[in-house]
């Protein structure tokens, strides 16, 4: 990585840097709660249950196991946490960077993003208000699309303030 690379983005790629650490973290997160618990590791385990249950509802029916153990969180969620990764290391891509930036947010970002969030919404909703279950694999694509569309909100958000803490620094 050239000097002058980093020098034009230091901002971004230093707060986005550390947005994709926390995604990774809080990925890894829910595949170790199971496995410390596994281990015999059951105080740290869990915390780690009950922090991911402030945003999860953690039904058994909808989440995967590892070797008899629950994950710490849903499908649905692993999903969106799983997706926030690759999704946001795409944007450490100057090309992609670039095409984002250029991108107006009421017209593209804001919509599109909307778009990916919705099929988890309506899934969500439908499964509320009937007795209609949907699958394993439908919760996993509906929250990677929605992770997705997070990347893409936040990222857009982080490339406008960033490009204004730069500006101010010059």
């Amino acid at each position: 990585m050239s000097r002058k690379y980093f020098a034009e983005d230091r901002i971004f790629l230093i707060s986005w840097g550390i947005f994709t650490a926390l995604a990774t973290m809080l990925f890894a997160g829910t595949l170790a709660a199971p496995l410390l618990e596994r281990w015999g590791a059951k105080g740290i385990a869990g915390f780690l249950y009950g922090f991911y249950r402030l945003t999860c509802h953690q039904m058994p029916a909808r989440s995967w196991f590892i070797d008899d153990a629950q994950l710490a969180v849903c499908i649905r969620c692993f999903s969106t946490y799983l997706f926030l990764i690759p999704a946001g290391v795409v944007l450490f891509f100057r090309s992609v960077r670039e095409w984002v930036r250029r991108r107006s947010f009421l017209k593209f970002v804001l919509p599109v993003s909307l778009a990916l969030l919705s099929p988890l919404a309506t899934d969500g909703f439908v499964q509320l208000l009937t007795p209609w279950e949907s699958t394993h694999l439908l919760r996993f694509i509906t929250g990677g699309l929605a992770g997705a569309g997070m990347v893409l909100f936040l990222g857009n958000l982080y490339l406008k303030f960033s490009e204004r803490i730069e500006g101010s620094l010059r």
